[in-house]
């Protein structure tokens, strides 16, 4: 991996400052919650700067040389690598066990399972059911005890989170929430509301897989965005463009198939709607909003949007936008850079937009179409993707078999804010970058550092108590009825686990003289005491995979 320089000192970086704005200052509302709670939120979050912001980088990847065959793959091509691609992009850390039962299995049901639904997991506490304060009788101490627990709660909503992803079983329901939290990027920071961020979150969980228009109507409609990109100060007096025009450039049409008026009579009709952090005055029942803000602030009079006159009201102009071809390229393009490669490929994009509209909207039949076609699976995919920081981090823990093991929720806040994406904080409106934005002069060797911290225990942010048990690790992937020495058997299965890539053999002889540190194959046993010093050296190869670039890949 090519370093690019990176534009901020190592004073700077030491301070935890950039030359970046402060995004997370730059998009509070002055007067939200209300403006005497909004100084005080200002002044909290001035004292706790952002630890680091990797600076976006504007580099596209390669064309790949791939097939772009929409046929559904041959059995006789459903093997391991298959399955752990398919298991790589779709959830965090599977392990070696299961990448060979899944390839054991036929594909469809692999698919089936995967994209199946399943329950929702119990809420990080009551408070998620937390209603409003009433802000203006509370004291300036009264202020800040309360904004001091929305902090702690939105910690341990973070933390919930992030267990979810390390605990998760083989099935996309973490992954799909993280790639829609990325698509309607929502940030607490501005919110503020922890009880928002996690109804948003249970939202995306409940209809990730599901029709996509119930899906935008939730989460437009709920607290969390309406407070985001400013539904609930918007009037028919003065409409907010903030929520129309993000609402067709990022979240539904694209870029060029709208016009600028089309965003001005968008805003009108999204006029009156109303949040207190918690509850909004919107029905979903009657599909309109209510109350006196509704009767006194939302814009009656008639519009036209995308060439129809009407009416409308916020559900109106999802249903007009819905209704239009691009809608659903746009969906799948952003289904098809997450899953699979960041240079898309229109023929199956168009075929995927094709099967969504076709099969009204439901997301989780176009990711079974895309999931079994020959294109997905094109080998020059493999290791093609730079890791995200969660993939990277939560993925390597349930790997490692450390899942159940409660860490420090500071080690994991503090290590998703060095590699630049913490959970319920994106950038901007956008979501993360991702791709070469992940990997710069700062961030390659903080991965390095927290990857192997799960190996050493030793972390920045504290020792923890637990480590990887090399030795069931090992003994999870042998099988005595392989041939060849265990020691060889091991390490080509830790490169199949760890690198997304092949194993070379400079790589694997490498791994091998770290394994053996002049043994012989043989004298490497997988049934060696716990105390016996070769697991140290499985230790000490660990800790070399956690640093070589193929580790950054999927």
């Amino acid at each position: 991996l090519k370093m690019k320089p990176n534009p901020i000192s190592r004073r700077q970086f030491l301070k935890g400052h950039s030359k970046n704005e402060r995004p997370d200052l730059d998009r509070l509302n002055p007067k939200w919650p209300t403006k005497r709670v909004a100084k005080i939120i200002r002044k909290n979050l001035k004292k706790s700067p952002p630890i680091y912001h990797p600076p976006k980088v504007d580099e596209h990847p390669p064309v790949l040389p791939v097939t772009n065959s929409i046929q559904s793959l041959q059995d006789v091509d459903w093997d391991m690598g298959a399955a752990r691609h398919l298991l790589c992009r779709t959830m965090f850390g599977p392990k070696y066990p299961e990448i060979k039962e899944a390839s054991e299995n036929p594909m469809e049901i692999e698919l089936s399972s995967i994209l199946s639904t399943v329950n929702p997991p119990d809420p990080p506490g009551e408070w998620v059911n937390e209603p409003a304060p009433q802000w203006d009788a509370l004291t300036t101490e009264e202020i800040q005890e309360l904004i001091d627990q929305y902090r702690e709660w939105m910690w341990d909503l973070r933390y919930w989170w992030m267990k979810g992803m390390m605990r998760n079983p083989i099935n996309i329901q973490e992954m799909i929430t993280l790639f829609w939290h990325n698509y309607f990027a929502t940030a607490q920071s501005k919110v503020f509301y922890p009880q928002a961020m996690y109804q948003q979150n249970s939202i995306l969980r409940e209809y990730g897989l599901g029709n996509f228009k119930e899906l935008l109507r939730q989460v437009t409609f709920g607290p969390a965005m309406m407070i985001w990109l400013d539904i609930h100060q918007s009037k028919d007096v003065e409409p907010n463009e903030n929520f129309p025009r993000e609402l067709l450039e990022l979240f539904t049409m694209g870029v060029d198939n709208y016009s600028q008026d089309d965003i001005v009579e968008a805003a009108r009709a999204f006029t009156g709607y109303r949040t207190n952090g918690v509850e909004t005055n919107y029905s979903f029942e009657e599909a309109a909003g209510s109350g006196w803000w509704w009767d006194e602030w939302h814009d009656f009079d008639s519009k036209t949007f995308l060439g129809q006159t009407g009416h409308w009201n916020g559900d109106d102009i999802i249903n007009i936008i819905m209704e239009q071809d691009a809608t659903a390229v746009h969906i799948c393009t952003r289904l098809y850079k997450w899953f699979v490669y960041q240079n898309v490929d229109e023929t199956v994009v168009n075929e995927m937009a094709n099967i969504l509209r076709n099969n009204d909207y439901n997301i989780a039949t176009v990711l079974y179409f895309l999931f079994s076609t020959e294109h997905f699976y094109d080998v020059n995919f493999r290791g093609a993707d730079i890791q995200n920081p969660l993939t990277l981090l939560q993925g390597l823990i349930r790997k490692c078999g450390m899942e159940e093991f409660d860490f420090s929720i500071v080690s994991f806040i503090h290590s998703q804010e060095f590699l630049g994406m913490l959970p319920l904080e994106p950038p901007d409106v956008s979501g993360w970058p991702g791709y070469r934005s992940w990997i710069n002069s700062i961030t390659l060797p903080v991965r390095k550092v927290q990857a192997s911290s799960v190996i050493t225990g030793q972390s920045p942010w504290g020792n923890f108590d637990v480590t990887t048990n090399v030795r069931a690790l090992a003994q999870s992937m042998y099988n005595q009825d392989e041939e060849g020495y265990a020691s060889e058997q091991i390490v080509r299965k830790l490169g199949f686990l760890f690198f997304g890539n092949p194993l070379s053999e400079n790589l694997e002889g490498r791994m091998l003289s770290i394994l053996l540190d002049g043994a012989e194959p043989y004298d490497w046993s997988i049934y060696a005491s716990p105390n016996n010093p070769q697991w140290e050296r499985m230790r000490d190869l660990m800790v070399y995979i956690m640093r070589v670039p193929e580790f950054q890949l999927s």
